[in-house]
């Protein structure tokens, strides 16, 4: 998987990990609308961009707010190096991929939030085949990172996910904690082959953290 995501997850980025052949790798996160996936992916934008230089950060419009997560809620320096690319519809993400490569500089990562409101209703294998080829031809090219998060099922773009997930095998998981108190949200993070890994906390006050699921809370 995308170095960064991990080293979020797991709070290291030691060889010794268990998925470290798959550090680089690109990844897709599912999950439903408001779970935190947007933090997540911002905490992995911010410790690339401290550790390995240029992010751009990819969304259909501007973030209202800057997720509360992880480095740049201790040094708000950090944004500096992350390029915040807006573009609004499948046309413009779609151009924006096909001249990534006059990129100056080049990105260490590239994030793009939310790919499900890119496709259109009722979008075909095709469509989700189209972007998902360019966005990884890119980022080969390149050299970089992905990581892409998405809420399946969403107003029709069931036929375009079934191509998304074929040309993403690297996938991450996250869903609601329904044991979890009203003072903060709980999700559960987990890779599609194994049981639930990790924990996300979204505070009251926005901010996101993650921590390892021990042993005595496994499912």
């Amino acid at each position: 998987m995308s170095r960064a995501l991990l080293r979020v997850l797991s709070g290291s980025g030691e060889p010794g990990d268990k998925r470290a052949a798959e550090c680089g790798a690109p990844v897709l996160i599912l999950g439903p609308p408001g779970c935190g996936m947007s933090g997540l992916i911002f905490m992995a934008a911010a410790l690339a961009a401290e550790e390995e230089g240029a992010v751009l950060y990819v969304c259909p419009e501007p973030l209202q707010t800057v997720p509360r997560a992880g480095r740049v809620a201790r040094d708000p320096l950090i944004l500096k190096q992350i390029r915040f690319v807006y573009p609004p519809s499948m046309k413009e993400l779609l151009q924006f991929f096909s001249s990534l490569h006059l990129t100056s500089p080049p990105p260490s990562l590239i994030l793009v939030d939310g790919l499900e409101r890119y496709l259109p209703p009722a979008s075909s294998l095709r469509d989700g085949a189209h972007i998902s080829s360019l966005m990884l031809d890119s980022i080969s090219h390149l050299h970089c990172g992905l990581i892409v998060s998405a809420c399946p099922n969403y107003e029709g773009t069931d036929g375009a996910f079934i191509a998304v997930e074929r040309y993403f095998p690297d996938q991450c998981v996250v869903y609601p904690d329904l044991s979890s108190n009203d003072k903060e949200k709980v999700y559960k993070i987990s890779f599609m082959s194994s049981r639930p890994q990790w924990n996300m906390y979204i505070e009251e006050d926005g901010g996101v953290r993650v921590s390892p699921r021990g042993p005595e809370v496994q499912d």
